[in-house]
């Protein structure tokens, strides 16, 4: 007996090392999910200390800033436009909403095109979850996750169509055009969809926004969390729990997946700003 204890030791000791050292950087560790048609917003019962952003709030100028705004007790949002509510974004229908876009972040003072392609989330604390009402999406956009500095995520919504495109028909076409009034019907060649991003193995604390085309990148209800219970909507990338490093010496070690589990803390009061 004892000598199995030690060549099962010895055994994931090759196992952790391999998956320490062959573990590309930018590790799969994130699930995303759709929500239904027409759904804006994230589900909030099923997350940790989340906090909302809306664009709403007065003291948020339409228009592009260089150096952008605070999200308080949350981060700070650098090379910003808000724009008001069109056939392309404001959820619900109402207010503002975000956008990166060359062609509506107008000129500087100097009459030089400001030509915003990237704007870039900066978080106070580390993040496990962020969602988004994306709207008016097309090939042209691209969300990318960081973790003191490093890429951990990449998505596009070519990633996003794929899901949609495999639908019935029926489906399919609901997820097409503006769904809010006044606006409803409006852009029927784009998807509307509230989009979720779960990191598994890990957290973030910077999202950049990138739009590396002429079109736009839209978007609004941005939402973060520190935790979340489970994984919902309907999955787009699915990445297992504890698929870290530390759950594959967990498996090689003892011969259990369920050795390894995630605890998450109680849902707190969802704050929005």
């Amino acid at each position: 007996m004892k000598s199995l204890l030690i060549k099962s030791a010895i055994a994931s000791g090759v196992v952790l090392s391999l998956a320490t050292f062959t573990r590309p950087v930018m590790a799969a560790s994130f699930s995303i999910s759709i929500e239904d048609p027409t759904v804006q917003t994230a589900n909030y019962s099923n997350l940790v200390n989340a906090r909302v952003q809306n664009f709403d709030a007065s003291t948020l100028k339409t228009g592009y800033s260089a150096t952008g705004f605070q999200w308080t007790d949350v981060g700070s949002y650098t090379n910003t436009l808000i724009v008001n509510k069109d056939q392309y974004g404001g959820a619900g229908g109402t207010g503002k909403y975000f956008d990166v876009d060359t062609k509506r972040s107008g000129k500087d003072s100097t009459g030089r095109a400001n030509n915003q392609t990237v704007s870039t989330l900066n978080l106070t604390t580390a993040q496990k979850y962020f969602g988004l009402w994306w709207s008016a999406g097309d090939a042209n956009n691209v969300l990318e996750f960081y973790s003191k500095g490093n890429l951990v995520e990449r998505i596009t919504t070519t990633d996003v169509l794929k899901y949609i495109e495999r639908l019935s028909n029926k489906d399919k076409a609901s997820y097409y055009g503006n769904p809010n009034s006044p606006f409803q019907g409006q852009n029927s060649r784009e998807p509307y969809a509230f989009i979720n991003f779960y990191d598994v193995d890990g957290t973030f604390d910077q999202v950049q926004f990138t739009n590396v085309g002429g079109s736009g990148f839209e978007s609004d209800n941005h939402t973060v969390a520190t935790g979340y219970n489970q994984i919902t909507g309907n999955v787009v990338v699915a990445v297992p729990e504890s698929s870290s490093v530390l759950g594959v010496f967990a498996i090689g070690f003892v011969g259990a997946t369920s050795v390894l589990t995630r605890r998450v803390k109680k849902k707190s009061a969802l704050q929005l700003s």
